[in-house]
């Protein structure tokens, strides 16, 4: 069980900074070291139930003691005792059926047929990995931007990112097995990954669990660029809006890479950016991963809700974003707070510049996994829990 622990506890010197300076806890200095000292101390705190697993903490340390992989084995600690409510089952991926499957059976016929194509496994030493985010909008593919891409993933070959983010580390280390060997067995040598979810999670987090996987991973954003940058991208015209941006919080890992580059191609296509209280290291989780804590829906809601009404806030014509399950959890909150601000996949924009008309199908689809969900938390008991099998 040590072994999961990544928290640096030589270097920390219990200062609270991580805590202070937390977009969400934001505790006066002195209760930040005193909550601080109780997660080290393994004694309960509200900490492990307020927190959204948005990572700020570990950019906020000073000394780069990884206060997050704390927060993250006092949660694996919990799993252990107490498990996950069963209702969480349905959302989580290697665990069939769930909401991933219920939604394919309410795919339109052309998006059926594309996710049918990319699970077609065989080997190739460049492709372009959905995960799972793009996989439920499958409809982002539909462009010349991706021509001659080889798509190649499913929900069975998901990169398990959720079990990590909520604790769950003995189930991410059997998925970082089983990826590992997959993608060996596949040849793949070059990687373009729309997700830093995925990003983060095959170039930071599976190698502290001793995989190893020996192929280039480009996250979208570089590729993407590289393609405006260089003119490959043909742009025929600018889009003349002034958007708001939400930061993903996997951009963190990466320091100020992925928000300055996110900006970068929303400017050259003529976007005016105006920008949200929280953003950058301060951005606020979308709310997906408020359940992490507190095993709530309710939380996720609410923080999704939130995070929407900022984005109002700044006036700006439109949000956008650059994660598949950031847009969807924010246009349930759009739906929710009938706000009237629409929500653009970065990927949209581009597209819109290249004289496209993008399906933009968010709306539905976002009103079909929330029907699904509320499906499914009414059938089952909140009080029954679950420990998962393990994964092969």
């Amino acid at each position: 069980m040590a072994s999961y622990n990544f928290f640096d506890r030589e270097s920390c010197d219990l200062c609270g900074l991580c805590l202070n300076q937390c977009p969400i806890m934001e505790f006066p200095i002195d209760r930040a070291k005193e909550e601080f000292s109780k997660l080290v101390n393994g004694e309960e705190t509200e900490v492990l139930t307020r927190c959204t697993s948005c990572m700020s903490c570990d950019i906020f340390c000073p000394n780069g003691s990884r206060p997050y992989e704390l927060i993250l084995y006092r949660w694996y600690e919990r799993y252990k005792k107490q498990g996950l409510p069963l209702a969480a089952k349905f959302f989580l991926p290697y665990q069939f059926p769930n909401f991933g499957t219920a939604l394919m059976e309410h795919l339109p016929e052309d998006e059926k047929k594309t996710v049918e194509s990319w699970a077609k496994l065989e080997k190739k030493e460049e492709i372009f990995y959905p995960g799972c985010n793009m996989i439920f909008l499958s409809y982002l593919s539909f462009s010349k931007l991706f021509e001659n891409m080889t798509f190649m993933g499913s929900q069975k070959l998901c990169c398990g990112e959720p079990w990590y983010r909520i604790g769950v580390l003995e189930t991410s280390e059997q998925i970082a097995e089983k990826l590992e060997k997959q993608f060996r067995e596949l040849g793949v040598r070059r990687m373009i990954i729309p997700c830093l979810a995925g990003c983060n999670m095959y170039k930071n987090v599976y190698p502290k669990f001793g995989a190893k996987f020996d192929f280039e991973i480009i996250p979208v954003l570089d590729w993407l660029w590289e393609k405006i940058d260089s003119g490959e991208l043909k742009l025929k015209r600018k889009i003349g809006k002034t958007v708001t941006l939400h930061d993903n919080c996997q951009a963190k890992p990466f320091g100020n890479k992925y928000y300055d580059l996110s900006r970068k191609i929303l400017h050259s296509i003529g976007v005016k950016i105006l920008e949200m209280e929280h953003h950058r290291d301060k951005s606020l989780c979308c709310g997906m991963a408020a359940f992490a804590g507190s095993h709530s829906v309710e939380d996720i809601l609410n923080a999704a809700t939130r995070r929407y009404e900022e984005a109002v806030d700044t006036g700006a014509e439109a949000l956008a974003l650059y994660c598949g399950g950031c847009h969807w959890v924010l246009t349930i909150a759009k739906i929710l707070s009938q706000g009237k601000t629409p929500i653009f996949h970065l990927f949209e924009l581009v597209q819109m510049a290249m004289g496209e008309n993008p399906p933009h199908r968010n709306t539905e689809r976002a009103q079909k996994i929330f029907e699904l969900a509320m499906a499914e938390a009414a059938k089952v008991d909140p009080k029954e829990r679950f420990w998962v099998q393990k994964i092969e």
